[in-house]
């Protein structure tokens, strides 16, 4: 049975975030990230396999104006393994950020929402 992940990204940066790259390492985009995302907009990305691994890769943006970058890190293993969802600032001050949604059965929906930190 496929499992799939619909991550959506809040940006509360008050900055646009330029796609620098993306990388599935397991499952394919069913939808590609989006090149930007707004400094108030959000988007959603869908990853889902098929074979025997579950979906598990990274996107990564670059802040418009400061270079910063934040990289989201997907992992929907098959199995009893737990799922998980990370998200990596650099330089690690450069924006807060929280990690929401439900962590259980096969379809996924998480919300990774970036805010300011000065």
């Amino acid at each position: 049975m496929a499992r799939s992940v619909k991550m959506t990204v809040i940006n509360n940066t008050g900055k646009v975030l330029k796609l620098k790259s993306k990388n599935a390492v397991h499952g394919k985009f069913n939808s590609d990230p989006p090149t930007s995302i707004e400094a108030s907009g959000s988007w959603t990305c869908t990853t889902r396999t098929g074979g025997t691994y579950g979906p598990e890769g990274t996107v990564t943006y670059e802040r418009e104006g400061d270079g910063a970058t934040v990289e989201f890190y997907y992992n929907h293993p098959y199995g009893s393994a737990a799922s998980s969802y990370r998200v990596t600032p650099s330089p690690s001050d450069s924006m807060g950020y929280e990690v929401k949604g439900s962590f259980k059965g096969h379809d996924q929906k998480i919300t990774f929402e970036l805010y300011k930190t000065s």
